[in-house]
């Protein structure tokens, strides 16, 4: 149990986690830079990714890889069907997720058990109402 004696320490461990990361990665980001073109594209490919995905790694932290998974089972989508999978469906709706702007939102709504529509803010809601009706 929380209590308010202990309540700070978790606080500034937290706040302190988060500029760790912060920090990890601008320095990352600098370094991303600091490479010339034909490298960033060789290594982009080397990882079957695009230019266009290169964003994907400066994100704010949270991970499609965190709340994709739950926000496709408020969906009834399943994550691992030929249909998600095979196709190159689940690469969108993470490529999708990890741009998304409602991350914070989406956290908290995930945290309460939601409906499909309470979830019509997510920009992946129509392709996961399409997957969950097949």
């Amino acid at each position: 149990m929380m209590t308010p004696q202990n309540a700070i320490p978790a606080t500034a461990r937290r706040v302190a986690q988060r500029m760790a990361g912060a920090w990890q990665r601008g320095r990352q980001y600098r370094e991303w830079l600091a490479l010339d073109e034909a490298d960033r594209e060789s290594r982009l490919c080397d990882l079957g990714l695009a230019r266009i995905d290169a964003p994907l790694f400066w994100s704010d932290g949270r991970s499609a890889s965190d709340q994709l998974p739950r926000m496709m089972a408020v969906f009834g989508v399943e994550d691992a069907t030929p249909l998600v999978v095979g196709n190159g469906v689940k690469r969108d709706l993470e490529r999708v997720c990890s741009l998304c702007p409602h991350k914070a939102r989406c956290a908290r709504v995930l945290a309460s058990e939601p409906t499909p529509s309470a979830c019509a803010f997510c920009p992946n809601a129509p392709t996961l109402e399409a997957l969950s009706s097949h």
